[in-house]
Parts: C-alpha cells; sequence; structure tokens
C-alpha cells in the first residue's frame, strides 16, 4: 500500500511539472514569484520600450514572446538566459543586437523582423543550434563572416532588407533547406552558393542579379525557384541539373534563350517567362524543350505600380499578400488586364474604376474583408473564374446575373444564409458555385 501510495505522488508530481511546463506566464511579476518554474512568458504587445533586467532571473526559460512592442535594444543580461529555446522580438525598434547574445547557444527558432536592425554581431555564429532566422524587413546590409558558422540553420528569411553582397562563407550554411532574398540589392550570388544542396525553396526575387553561378546546378533537390525581377540575361546550362525542380519563376527578367539542358527538367509543370527578350521561334524552342510544363510567356506584373507603368501590356497581376488595405482608383486604366490576383489582403471594398476592368476574365479576392461588392460588377462582361472565400459577404448584388460568361465563383467561408445561397443559385443557373 504504502508503494502504491508513493508511485502516485510521483505521478501527480510529474503532471503537475508538465502542467507547469506547459504554463505560459503573461505577466513578469507573476513570472518573478515562481521564477525557478517559469518556461514560457509573453509580452507581446505590452508598449514595452526596454526589456527589464529582472528577465534575466528566470534561469529555465525556454520561449520568449517580445512581438509588437517598442523595444530599442536589448540588454547584455539577456545572455543569462541560457535554456532559450524560442525567441520572438519582431515588430520593435531594435537597431541592433548587443553581442552578449552569442551567449545564447540553445535557441532554436529566432523572430527578428520587421525591426530597424543594421548590422547582426560577429557572436551571432555561436548559434549552433538555431534552426530557423527569420530577418525581414530590416535595414541590414552585409552579414557577418561569422553567420557561416549557422551550420544547423534550415530556414532563413532575409527578405526585404538592404543586403548587397552574400561572402563565400554563406555557401557553408549546408542544412538550408529555405531561403528567401527577395527584395534587396544583390547583383551576383557567391560562387560557393552551390555548396547548398539541401535547399529546397529558394526566392531571390527583386534583386539586380545579372548571372547565376555555374555551381547553382549542384541544388540538385531544388523544387521551388523564383528568381523574378532581375537582370538575368542568361540560364547556365548547368541549369539541368535541377532533375527535382517543379516550379520556375524567371518572369521580368532579360532572358533571349534557354539552355537545351532544359529538356533535362522534366519535373517541371510551371514555368514563367513572361517580361523577357524571347522571339517567337524561342518560345516554340521552349515548349519543345518542356512539352509537360505549363510556360506562361503572358506580360504579368506583381507590382501595381510598374503594372501602370505599361500599362497597355498587362495581361496578368499578381498582388496577393501584398498588405493592402484599399485600390486606387487607377486600377481601372489596366484596360487589357485578364487576370487579377488578390489574396490575402486587407480589402474591405473595390474601387468604384474596377467596372472598367472590362477584359478581365479571372478575380481572385480570397481571404479579404470584403462585405459587399458593387452592382456595377456586372460590366466585366467577360469575366469567367470568381473567388470570393473567406470575406464577410452577406449577399451578392442581383446584378451578377448579367455575367452570363462566367461559369465558376468559390462563395465558402461568408456569412451568406441557406436563403441567400438559394438566391444565388438562381441567379447563376449555369455557373459551378461553391459554398
Amino acid at each position: 500500500m504504502k508503494k502504491s501510495f508513493t508511485i502516485i505522488v510521483l505521478l501527480i508530481g510529474c503532471i503537475a511539472a508538465i502542467g507547469q511546463e506547459n504554463k505560459i506566464y503573461t505577466s513578469l511579476q507573476e513570472a518573478l514569484t515562481n521564477k525557478d518554474q517559469v518556461y514560457k512568458l509573453d509580452l507581446s504587445h505590452t508598449k514595452l520600450t526596454k526589456l527589464p533586467e529582472s528577465v534575466a532571473q528566470l534561469k529555465q526559460l525556454q520561449y520568449l514572446n517580445l512581438e509588437g512592442n517598442e523595444i530599442s535594444e536589448l540588454p547584455e543580461s539577456i545572455r543569462d538566459l541560457k535554456k532559450l529555446r524560442t525567441l520572438n522580438i519582431k515588430k520593435n525598434k531594435l537597431v541592433e543586437l548587443p553581442e552578449s547574445f552569442g551567449d545564447l547557444q540553445n535557441i532554436e527558432v529566432l523572430f527578428l523582423s520587421e525591426n530597424q536592425i543594421l548590422t547582426l554581431p560577429e557572436s551571432i555564429g555561436n548559434l549552433k543550434k538555431l534552426g530557423w532566422l527569420f530577418l525581414k524587413n530590416n535595414q541590414i546590409k552585409i552579414l557577418p563572416e561569422s553567420f557561416g558558422s549557422l551550420t544547423n540553420l534550415k530556414k532563413l528569411d532575409l527578405r526585404q532588407n538592404q543586403l548587397i553582397e552574400l561572402s563565400n562563407t554563406f555557401g557553408n550554411l549546408i542544412s538550408l533547406q529555405e531561403l528567401l532574398i527577395e527584395g534587396n540589392r544583390l547583383s551576383e550570388l557567391p560562387l560557393t552558393f552551390g555548396n547548398l544542396k539541401n535547399i529546397e525553396a529558394l526566392n531571390l526575387s527583386n534583386n539586380q542579379i545579372d548571372e547565376l553561378p555555374e555551381s547553382f546546378g549542384n541544388l540538385n533537390n531544388l523544387e521551388w525557384l523564383i528568381c523574378k525581377e532581375n537582370r538575368l540575361d542568361r540560364i547556365p546550362e548547368t541549369f539541368g541539373n535541377l532533375s527535382k525542380l517543379k516550379l520556375l519563376y524567371l518572369n521580368a527578367n532579360k532572358i533571349s534563350e534557354l539552355p537545351k539542358s532544359f529538356q533535362n527538367l522534366t519535373n517541371l509543370k510551371d514555368l514563367n517567362l513572361s517580361g523577357n527578350r524571347l522571339s517567337k521561334t524561342e518560345k516554340e524552342t521552349s515548349k519543345q524543350l518542356l512539352p509537360n510544363c505549363e510556360i506562361n510567356f503572358e506580360n504579368s506584373y506583381y507590382s501595381l505600380q510598374k503594372a501602370l507603368e505599361n500599362k497597355k501590356n498587362v495581361d496578368i497581376l499578381y498582388l496577393s499578400d501584398s498588405e493592402l488595405t484599399e485600390l486606387p482608383e487607377t486600377i481601372g486604366e489596366l484596360k487589357n488586364l485578364q487576370k487579377l490576383y488578390l489574396i490575402s489582403n486587407q480589402l474591405k471594398k473595390l474601387p468604384k474604376s474596377f467596372e472598367k476592368l472590362r477584359k478581365l476574365e479571372t478575380l481572385s479576392l480570397s481571404y479579404n474583408s470584403i462585405a459587399s461588392l458593387p452592382k456595377s460588377l456586372n460590366k466585366l462582361k467577360n469575366l469567367k473564374q470568381l473567388y470570393l472565400d473567406s470575406n464577410k459577404l452577406s449577399s451578392l448584388p442581383e446584378s451578377i446575373k448579367d455575367l452570363k460568361k462566367l461559369k465558376i465563383i468559390h462563395l465558402s467561408g461568408n456569412n451568406l444564409s441557406d436563403l441567400e445561397k438559394e438566391k444565388i443559385k438562381k441567379l447563376l443557373p449555369d455557373c459551378s458555385i461553391s459554398f
């Protein structure tokens, strides 16, 4: 009996310990009253202007969330959080990190996006266990030489910085599986870039890259490459070694021909070559090299400003995930627009000028906050596909019945009543409707 009682006590103790590890403290004051048993602390969106020194007393802390504050610097004492594994400091006002940051040698996940960071300390190379690093939307121009020591790094997000070069040590990041460097000022990649043989997804868009190194062909696990809006005028012959490549966007470059080795890309299913310098003959050759691939030669754009500058030539416009809260009236000037993608923004309504997009065939507005559609939508006589999933629609205008060419409409995730759904079915009897 005594033995059974002891086992029960031990079990209760274990359950209590597990419960304590899962508890997320949201008050520093409360956490300090139990500091030896605090594993998770969430101080996000609490208007902090600095990290209190007392946080360093939480020696068991493994998870710290400071997102959405106004912290401009971290104290040297942050080095005392030896057991920290996840640190989120995104959306603050950090300009730099202290040298002591390199003492956080158990850190595995680090969020530093949307700050004002200019440089990273050399000590960052000491974070040997770091697997995920997010640095989007900062002001970093050059990475420290020690950055190449982060050999366990699997995902790296450096989008929207000011990077002007990557050193040869960048090729030491041999565990990288996903690399995002969109929106920097890179003109070339280091020769060692080909050492990143585990990389599966790579975004190099919107830089100033004029050529890819021959070693690029060594990235034989690459499945997804977006290299649009650069200055490429040629693709290396070694590109044909990327046998696992499924998606390739090279639009808005200066490419005039593809290497014959492209015929080896037998897994490639989606290739975008719009906005290049391919002749009609070269386009036909491309189709012959890749008979099982969907190739887009149309004039696609990913920036509204650039689209408006070339408004007569714009067929396709991709503005998904662009944090748009509204569309300007000038969008109505894109008279030749056929496909418009506005997925995952914060749009609440469409501008009046939208009715001028008379050639529009595909309109995707999924994952926005649109509560109503204008009656004038019926002027888009060529509309064939309309995607409105996950908005705030409670009804559709009766004028939608005039869209005689509409074949597909998606409406799931809205606020439509059963009565309204039946009404829509009657308005669009020949349309495939998804609720």
